[in-house]
């Protein structure tokens, strides 16, 4: 009877050893990047289809990678003829590109999707060094910028820029794109739990980090060594973050980002960061440009109508956030567990 008994209590410390075990093994996360839209993309996830779902998500973002180039496929097509003939697209960038004039309508104008002439004037481009232009320049450059010169056909799917030079530089929303793509493939695999890390400036989570909670988005100071605080995000939730911390020049002791504003040809100079948080990568992405760029008077406008929370930091280091994003932000150097660096970054 005592032998039965030890071999019972003994089968069933195995059987709860094993599910513990397994269950470890389902909760260590996945991790894995690679460079896309000109930064590293990493992805980390869990669940038993991690591994799976991870492969198909970087398979997205590289087909969106080379959709949305600058230098290659369609984008570089659209730009080659601009002035001469519309360019068949097909349905999916159609509907992308519909999408981001529609957003850039509702960010008044700070966000526009054809700056591309005014960006190769300042040489801010990926491999740019960057360069002050002359006021004669940026005038005459300026009437290259207009949405309304994009002629979009519904029925032919084509995209037709009007002018001569003018160019679609969509690098402010590729990412983001890729970002949702990637979430929503994640999601459609059956992916218990994931963080998809756009080069630290484009941040989209997936369920719950491992072991449970939301997840745990560290926000670094754009000039100083450590972070501002931890923000919490819950499944779907987005941040996207605009900064003046690497492409850029200084001038006579004037910091000139990438970040041009559309309407006077020239960068910011009064923010240093912003991070939106939004619901969707591309809209994070999207509105953190608008928000950097605008003149200070619309900023809470921008917030306010597409009812976003945001933080800022100002070229004098003082850091605010509407009252929805104090809500989840954690103004602490140190937490316990692990955290998601997001550093403000300049490719948006």
């Amino acid at each position: 009877m005592a032998k039965r008994k030890f071999w019972f209590l003994f089968t069933l410390l195995l059987l709860v050893g094993t599910v513990f075990f397994v269950s470890r093994l389902r909760v260590k996360p996945v991790t894995a990047s690679r460079f896309l839209f000109g930064t590293l993309i990493r992805i980390t996830a869990y669940g038993s289809k991690a591994a799976a779902g991870v492969e198909q998500a970087f398979a997205e973002l590289e087909r969106i990678h080379e959709l949305t180039s600058q230098t290659q496929g369609l984008v570089a097509q659209i730009n080659a003829q601009a002035g001469k003939n519309p360019v068949p697209v097909g349905p999916e960038f159609f509907a992308f590109l519909q999408n981001v004039l529609r957003l850039a309508e509702a960010s008044g104008g700070y966000f526009n999707p054809v700056i591309g002439a005014l960006v190769e004037l300042w040489d801010f481009g990926y491999d740019g060094a960057g360069r002050l232009p002359s006021p004669a320049e940026i005038t005459a450059v300026l009437p290259l910028t207009h949405r309304h010169l994009v002629v979009l056909d519904e029925a032919n799917q084509t995209v037709f820029l009007k002018q001569t030079g003018m160019k679609l530089d969509l690098s402010g929303v590729a990412k983001g794109y890729g970002v949702d793509r990637a979430w929503a493939i994640l999601k459609q695999a059956g992916v218990a739990g994931a963080l998809i890390n756009g080069g630290e400036s484009s941040i989209r989570v997936l369920g719950e980090r491992p072991g449970g909670g939301p997840w745990r988005i560290a926000i670094s100071h754009p000039r100083h060594e450590g972070w501002i605080g931890i923000v919490h995000l819950t499944s779907g939730q987005a941040l996207g973050t605009s900064a003046d911390t690497q492409r850029y020049i200084e001038v006579e002791g004037i910091r000139y980002s990438h970040l041009l504003n559309p309407f006077t040809g020239y960068p910011a100079t009064d923010l240093a960061a912003v991070t939106i948080m939004a619901d969707s990568a591309m809209q994070a992405d999207l509105f953190s440009t608008a928000v950097f760029v605008a003149e200070a008077e619309d900023r809470k406008r921008l917030l306010t109508q597409q009812k976003l929370e945001a933080l800022f930091v100002d070229r004098d280091m003082e850091v605010t956030l509407t009252p929805g994003f104090a809500a989840r932000l954690q103004r602490t150097e140190e937490e316990e567990g692990s955290s998601e660096k997001k550093a403000p970054d300049d490719r948006d």
